[in-house]
């Protein structure tokens, strides 16, 4: 990565084929490049619901970021959720021991009353073929 006029170089187009995402630092801060489209966009890459790494997760043609840990989504675009994280079970599980459902529910008591942020977004460009990102400290 290098430095210039206040845009850091990245990477290259080719790192981050269409409708795939890259993690990076900068700065201190972890960011989430993702190409949707051909076009490139950055946001905070930590979920603003319990901390997973999004760029673990999926990028959707629309900009759809999902985390892959309670599936909470976000727009790339802007930054803004899109979706809560789901913290029901899926019915599709097999049924787990009693001892466990509770522990379970107790747990997605709990989860329930965490708050889930917004992303912050970063100025995206490409230059030739490097991606340039804009970060502040």
């Amino acid at each position: 990565m290098s430095d210039t006029n206040d845009m850091i170089v990245i990477g290259s187009v080719d790192d981050i084929p269409q409708g795939k995402m890259k993690h990076v630092e900068v700065k201190g801060k972890e960011i989430v490049i993702a190409n949707v489209g051909g076009k490139f966009y950055a946001m905070d890459d930590r979920c603003g619901h319990m901390n997973a790494l999004l760029s673990m997760g999926s990028v959707a043609k629309e900009g759809i970021v999902t985390c892959p840990f309670h599936g909470a989504s976000f727009d790339v675009t802007t930054g803004r959720k899109t979706r809560e994280p789901i913290l029901t079970p899926s019915q599709e599980m097999e049924p787990l021991p009693e001892k466990w459902q509770n522990y379970m529910e107790n747990v997605g008591q709990l989860m329930s009353h965490i708050r889930t942020y917004n992303q912050q977004v970063y100025e995206t460009k490409v230059d030739v073929d490097l991606i340039k990102i804009k970060v502040s400290t």
